[in-house]
């Protein structure tokens, strides 16, 4: 058994895909709203027998993996690898790319030891990091290091590595140690395996006070938020989101282990399907100055998918907070209590959004038109960001209601799912990917699909090929949209029995010979009366006509 069959035989297709939307049991499928596409009624169906998704609104199908890559936006390559680290199996891999990230988690983690053992001989390093009350405890927890302000990195890297590859790591550059002189924090993926690092400026003479790996093939910042392979055990209720390492670092300290820090980056669509694989609810704790505050701001994607809300920090105090000095200044239970009062995510936007345009109370709007509309037309496009038809509706009223203003709301529709017919012509192939060999009872094969569309044809005959093999594997061959097609008709007579089944085929069989002998006779007389002394055609005809009669009485 390969990888890819291994992770498909350990995961319940079900049970996986209930990790992100509910489903409910609906005859011998299970069904939920698409999370793919905005709807009010679920179409969105998963077959646990055959281990298939199929959503008749948008088209989406697959099995687990493709709705795995869809949901996390994965290529495949990636998908595998991080279902293989989620079930502990092992990745054994020839590909070139793969060794290339071996090596560099390898790299990652030598150099780490390195830093580590450096901060506990460096006097200068622990006297910074027991001035910011950081506990030996959660300097381990953490793999906090020191890298010496000289080049012995380097020298000690290249006892093992080539400096090709310490350059690829972005530790290093060209043998110059670009984080001399830094308290060093790794940056781990979700599953703890260090991809980067961020290094704190130690010296007066440094002019970036942070600085981080470049990206590298395994250091995607978008991907990555700082701590959250040790916050994630944490998140069932909620999690904190902050924006620096020692934010992180003082809050999970504190006895709050579910925080995790963005290192200055804006909430990507990644990081958001991230943390909804572990809670629904999110606290946004950025900085109180500007820049926070701006960062908060354009975090809107946000709205619709977590339940968000902001934590602030006092407006009357002059001096500007993180949660780290926040809490070194008045204490955890403090910080706490803000947690408890902190404000959902949309009330925040609206409160800022008038605050920025000198907007607070109704008198000032009257008289200030132009801010007024650059007010609304910030709202509104915070409020697009919203997938939701509904959420977006009910955001929409919420903001005319608490501003006072007419704030119109764009005419989007729904993708709500249209009644599909369907013809005969889906039903015969719906029954054939059921029993293959229904196949048998029809002779002329070619004639029989003659009339198909150009994707049922494909279906027709690459099955005609491949009737001995499972569904699974015969959906495999099939290009996207013949694979979608035969997900959806494969759901459309689920609820048949065998004797159904092979009855209603019969029926459809026959039906569709008599349709065709019917234009057969219409075609027929039509050339008759053009050529009325033809015996040939009237002979076709009486023969058409007996044909017709036999099937009819049978």
């Amino acid at each position: 058994m390969n990888l890819v069959e291994e992770i498909k035989s350990r995961l319940d297709i079900v049970d996986f895909i209930n990790r992100y939307i509910n489903l409910k049991k609906s005859g011998n499928n299970y069904i939920g709203l698409c999370p793919f596409h905005s709807e009010k009624t679920p179409s969105f169906t998963v077959n646990k027998e055959k281990q298939f998704f199929h959503c008749f609104g948008c088209g989406e199908s697959g099995d687990v993996i493709t709705f795995y890559m869809k949901i996390e936006n994965l290529d495949f390559k990636e998908a595998i690898k991080n279902l293989a680290l989620q079930l502990g199996l092992e990745i054994n891999s020839e590909d070139e790319s793969t060794k290339k990230e071996n090596l560099l988690f390898d790299v990652n983690k030598f150099a780490c030891e390195f830093f580590q053992k450096k901060l506990k001989n460096s006097d200068f390093a622990q006297n910074y990091l027991e001035k910011r009350q950081i506990k030996q405890e959660t300097q381990e927890v953490f793999q906090l290091g020191y890298n010496p302000n000289d080049n012995s990195l380097v020298d000690f890297l290249l006892k093992k590595y080539s400096i090709k590859l310490l350059n690829e790591s972005g530790i290093v550059s060209n043998a110059y140690n670009i984080f001399a002189g830094r308290l060093m924090f790794p940056i781990s993926d979700e599953y703890g395996k260090i991809v980067g690092f961020a290094g704190r400026a130690l010296h007066d003479n440094q002019k970036a006070k942070y600085i981080n790996t470049k990206e590298t093939a395994i250091f995607l910042k978008q991907r990555l938020l700082y701590g959250f392979d040790k916050a994630k055990t944490y998140t069932k209720d909620y999690l904190i989101v902050c924006e620096g390492y020692f934010d992180c670092i003082r809050l999970y300290q504190e006895g709050l282990q579910c925080t995790s820090a963005t290192m200055g980056t804006n909430l990507s669509d990644y990081h958001i399907r991230l943390i909804k694989r572990y809670t629904d609810k999110i606290y946004f704790n950025f900085d109180s100055d500007e820049a926070g505050i701006n960062a908060m701001l354009k975090n809107t994607k946000v709205l619709g998918q977590l339940d968000a809300y902001v934590v602030e920090f006092s407006l009357n105090d002059t001096q500007k907070e993180d949660p780290d000095s926040f809490v070194m200044k008045y204490s955890i239970q403090e910080y706490k209590k803000l947690l408890q009062s902190a404000k959902d995510y949309f009330s925040f936007l609206e409160e800022k959004i008038l605050k920025q345009h000198n907007l607070q109370n109704a008198r000032l709007s009257q008289s200030q038109p132009i801010s007024v509309a650059s007010a609304i037309n910030a709202i509104k496009n915070a409020i697009d960001n919203i997938s939701d038809s509904v959420l977006k509706s009910l955001y929409y009223s919420k903001a005319r209601r608490l501003l006072n203003l007419n704030i119109v709301q764009k005419n989007y529709k729904s993708q709500e799912t249209a009644k599909k017919t369907y013809t005969k012509s889906h039903y015969i192939i719906s029954y054939l990917l059921k029993d293959p060999f229904l196949l048998d009872w029809i002779e002329d094969k070619e004639e029989f699909a003659k009339n198909f569309d150009v994707v049922l044809k494909e279906i027709f005959f690459k099955l005609t090929q491949n009737k001995d093999v499972s569904f699974e594997q015969f959906v495999s061959t099939l290009d996207k949209q013949s694979a979608s097609m035969c997900y959806e008709l494969y759901l459309l007579t689920q609820e048949e029995s065998i004797s159904q089944k092979r009855a209603n085929f019969l029926m459809l069989m026959n039906t569709l010979e008599l349709e065709k002998l019917k234009k057969q006779m219409h075609y027929y007389l039509k050339r008759i009366a053009e050529d009325p002394d033809n015996e040939e055609l009237k002979e076709s005809y009486r023969q058409t006509k007996n044909k017709l009669q036999r099937l009819k009485n049978e």
